[in-house]
């Protein structure tokens, strides 16, 4: 592979295979890492789109809904939108009419510095399912700029992020922009890996924002966990969650106000 991020990845995940060999129990002690992937797909609106406005970003809402034709797929997917003026986001927005590949362009809120579009579109390749369809945590929503579509995800195994890289070849310029260890704060809820797994999905989907950007059976069929599961996990979360809080709250004073 050509692109340079592989030139120091490459090596972590060969040491990283040797010790799979050789040890037993690795899988189990293994550190869980955190990585922000970018493809810029070629002739998607989304990554073209961004290169002569790079003062532009955009941060997807909600589920992105994804439906397969015979030879194409269409999607659709709510953006926040945030630019330095309010000038270049309109001419941003004039520049799409040049992609064919857009069905339909809504214009939901406009603020300054901020706006929030819903776009349909189709394409013949989704990166979206070649994202997905991985051994890894989907934990931030897509963000288009720059000319990139970049992803943020967890895994317990290095090999997977290059897999992902290898998928997204296909379809245009792959860029690793960082990885490293997940640092974790103090777990003081005592929430499992499930559990808090389930409460960031739910939080980075907009689940409890009003109204709900997104609901538990968007969040299941993104994620891939079945939705009882991912139901289970989730309330088993709120509960020892909310049951901290009251206690720091009680102590606090609070209640008695």
């Amino acid at each position: 592979m050509s692109y340079e991020k592989h030139t120091f990845f490459t090596p972590l995940v060969e040491t990283k295979t040797k010790h799979l060999n050789t040890t037993k129990h690795y899988h189990l002690v293994m550190t869980i890492r955190q990585a922000i992937i970018g493809v810029h797909h070629k002739g998607c609106w989304g990554s073209e789109s961004t290169v002569p406005f790079p003062s532009i970003s955009m941060k997807e809402v909600g589920p992105i809904d994804v439906q397969k034709e015979d030879d194409y797929v269409r999607l659709t997917a709510t953006w926040n939108v945030t630019f330095e003026h309010k000038e270049t986001f309109l001419a941003y927005l004039d520049s799409l009419d040049q992609y064919k590949m857009i069905e339909d362009i809504r214009l939901i809120r406009l603020e300054n510095q901020y706006a929030l579009l819903k776009v349909t579109w189709k394409n013949k390749d989704s990166s979206y399912a070649r994202v997905f369809n991985q051994k890894c945590l989907f934990v931030s929503p897509v963000t288009q700029e720059q000319g990139y579509e970049k992803y943020t995800i967890i895994t317990e195994d290095p090999k997977e992020v290059r897999n992902i890289l290898e998928k997204l070849e296909c379809i245009g310029e792959v860029k690793l922009f960082s990885i490293g260890k997940l640092e974790h704060e103090e777990n003081k809820f005592k929430l499992t890996s499930k559990q808090m797994n389930a409460l960031v999905l739910a939080m980075s989907h907009g689940y409890y924002e009003w109204p709900k950007h997104a609901n538990l059976n968007d969040i299941a069929e993104i994620s891939g966990i079945n939705r009882r599961t991912l139901q289970e996990n989730l309330r088993r979360a709120e509960t020892k969650v909310f049951k901290q809080m009251k206690t720091e709250l009680m102590q606090g004073g609070i209640a008695n106000v």
